[in-house]
């Protein structure tokens, strides 16, 4: 048996490993398209800028590693075509591979500005180390920065830069910081650190154009222009399925997969975020997190060798800015009341709907609240504001 893993990054990593602890004898390709071993990409918009080449959460190891462990690993091959009648896999470089069981694992690219001048040289974008190593090798004292979205990747590299002292200004279409996975008392607190630390936010702001000069970037929004020698775009990533749709498995914002990985096509599989997972639920849903890329594929590498062990995980993601650690577990939808306990400096805020269920939380330098918290929103039961307000009631007490 061959299974070709197309993506050599966390989520094609961990199937490969994965796979490996569960079969012995089966023959396993990991095609990688840099020339880096994998990696994981937390670090890469707070250690690697900050200048640390291998930080503890970067997960590399050397490339003999995996010669070792019997996985085959080729970088620098980017593959071109997926022929399904054939159970092949064609590179750029000509090589044409079968499989018996292939995955998917091409994770995600930036989101580029539909703009003129997005495409000068001073308009970076940040998901690879190779991206990442070329901004750390630009951020020096004075540089003017300016990022477009207040999302997670963007807040980031702009606590990056301002600790290195770029001059920083964040522009985002919003009225918020981080919008989308936190709630507005919560963007507070974060967008409090930024100003404190002399980061620049400008909501409810419009990119609309790039004039590329000889010295410096001209940037109109909707509120006026700025001038920057360096623009950072963080406004979302573009799932990497343009092999999948040629190759003619069901695709929508993502490769649509059972909660094993399965696609529509026999044999083929999905991982990471590339992948549209199907809920309990019955929705479709795709996820940009590490932990989908570290987790999901247990089950992509058990349904390969016949035993299935779907993926439920309740979504968490985090991020640190500025020294503080922040956790973000389950839903954040609208129709949440969101309520706050704080003790010494940790804080955990809570969403709760009509029926006082916890169905998302929040964490702030509180990361021993975790663990109550994922059972308190899997139970599902009522538990009330007035008892999770009350401080002498353990977040555990109620799991």
């Amino acid at each position: 048996m061959r299974t070709v893993i197309i993506g050599a990054g966390q989520a094609g990593r961990r199937t490969a490993e994965l796979l490996r602890g569960l079969d012995a004898g089966r023959e396993i390709l990991l095609l990688g398209d840099e020339n880096e071993p994998p990696y994981d990409r937390p670090p890469l918009s707070k250690e690697i800028l900050l200048g640390e080449e291998q930080p503890r959460g970067l997960m590399q190891r050397e490339a003999a590693a995996y010669g070792e462990q019997r996985i085959d690993l080729w970088l620098g091959r980017r593959v071109a075509r997926i022929d399904v009648p054939a159970a092949r896999v064609e590179t750029s470089g000509g090589e044409s591979i079968p499989y018996d069981s292939l995955v998917i694992a091409t994770g995600a690219r930036a989101r580029v500005l539909p703009l003129a001048g997005a495409d000068d040289p001073r308009v970076l974008s940040l998901r690879s180390m190779a991206d990442a190593r070329a901004l750390r090798a630009r951020l020096r004292p004075g540089l003017r920065l300016a990022v477009a979205g207040a999302g997670l990747i963007g807040l980031e590299v702009a606590a990056a830069a301002v600790q290195l002292g770029c001059t920083v200004t964040v522009l985002e279409m919003g009225d918020r910081a981080m919008a989308r996975c936190v709630p507005p008392l919560i963007a507070a607190r974060i967008e409090a650190w930024h100003r404190e630390a002399g980061v620049a936010l400008e909501f409810a702001c419009r990119l609309t154009a790039i004039r590329p000069g000889p010295d410096t970037l001209r940037l109109i929004t909707s509120r006026g222009e700025v001038e920057a020698d360096l623009l950072l775009v963080a406004i979302g990533a573009v799932p990497n399925a343009e092999l999948a749709i040629e190759a003619g498995l069901a695709v929508e914002d993502g490769i649509l997969a059972d909660a094993c990985g399965r696609t529509s096509q026999a044999e083929i599989f999905a991982a990471g975020e590339v992948a549209r997972i199907r809920q309990s639920c019955g929705r479709h849903l795709r996820f940009e997190t590490w932990q989908v890329a570290q987790h999901q594929p247990v089950a992509v590498a058990n349904a390969l060798c016949g035993a299935d062990k779907p993926y439920a995980e309740l979504p968490w993601h985090w991020t640190d800015q500025y020294g503080h650690n922040v956790q973000i577990l389950g839903a954040h939808g609208e129709g949440l009341e969101w309520i706050e306990r704080e003790e010494g400096g940790r804080l955990a805020c809570l969403g709760l709907d009509a029926e006082g269920r916890v169905q998302g939380a929040v964490l702030i330098d509180n990361g021993r609240e975790a663990t109550p918290l994922r059972r308190i929103i899997a139970a599902g039961k009522p538990l009330g504001r007035d008892r999770l307000l009350d401080p002498s009631v353990a977040l555990r007490q109620l799991c």
